[in-house]
């Protein structure tokens, strides 16, 4: 069995292990008990906000960085999350500008402290990516930013490896990320306090502006995928 196979399978594995933790602490801890405790938390930390905003938007910046920089899952929901309790405008420039800084750190640690590590580690999808961003350039790195469906963390490592200017990595992924980030953020910045959702229940997210949030956050992708997949087409030379 070749080593990529296994680490496919070593990869999965971890996966269902993890699923099948956060599927056992669900059911021995008190749901109730659970949700009243991250209701609690999340007042605490709105009113944290309204007392210390800059103090507030500096912990989120720090945390976002850092979830970002070290490829650890779930930037997704911290945006989500840090709209429920940080004002929709102090949200995107927290999240945008911490995402983007990450995202950058990450690339750079790739190129000067692990590179030799990435591109034995993507070995020969490496001379892929070269060979598309030989050709497309800076543009290539703006399509995959828009495009969620691809892991950001890999692209940071991939743009490691490159001869890219830092000022260009950090202009195309900050304007690359943005459409994503307003989506996520205005469905965080629609959503009910958890207190609210625990007293209503579910009755309390079937409203238009959190139906418009969550029908965004479906079609965007599908939206941006389908039109970077016709420009590439419109742009085959074999199809010219």
């Amino acid at each position: 069995m070749s080593s990529r196979i296994l680490k496919t399978h070593r990869g999965y594995l971890a996966l269902a292990f993890a699923i099948a933790c956060v599927t056992a602490v669900l059911f021995i801890v008190d749901r109730q008990a659970l949700l009243e405790w991250l209701a609690e938390r999340q007042q605490d930390a709105v009113n944290f906000t309204s007392s210390n905003p800059w103090q507030a938007i500096g912990i989120a910046f720090f945390v976002y960085v850092v979830v970002t920089a070290s490829g650890f899952p779930g930037s997704t929901a911290l945006s989500i999350v840090s709209a429920t309790i940080l004002p929709y405008w102090a949200s995107v420039f927290t999240v945008s500008f911490a995402s983007t800084l990450g995202a950058t750190v990450a690339m750079l640690m790739s190129r000067y402290l692990f590179r030799d590590m990435v591109q034995s580690w993507f070995g020969s999808r490496f001379l892929q990516f070269e060979e598309i961003w030989e050709r497309d350039g800076i543009w290539y790195l703006y399509s995959m930013r828009l495009a969620p469906y691809v892991p950001f963390f890999s692209i940071n490592l991939l743009m490691g490896l490159t001869r890219i200017k830092v000022k260009d990595y950090w202009i195309a992924s900050q304007l690359g990320m943005l459409p994503g980030t307003l989506v996520n953020l205005y469905l965080g910045s629609k959503l009910p306090p958890l207190s609210e959702l625990i007293e209503n229940g579910i009755p309390t997210l079937l409203t238009p502006p959190i139906l418009l949030g969550f029908t965004l956050l479906a079609i965007v992708p599908v939206g941006i995928r389908f039109a970077l997949r016709r420009r590439a087409s419109n742009n085959d030379p074999a199809k010219q």
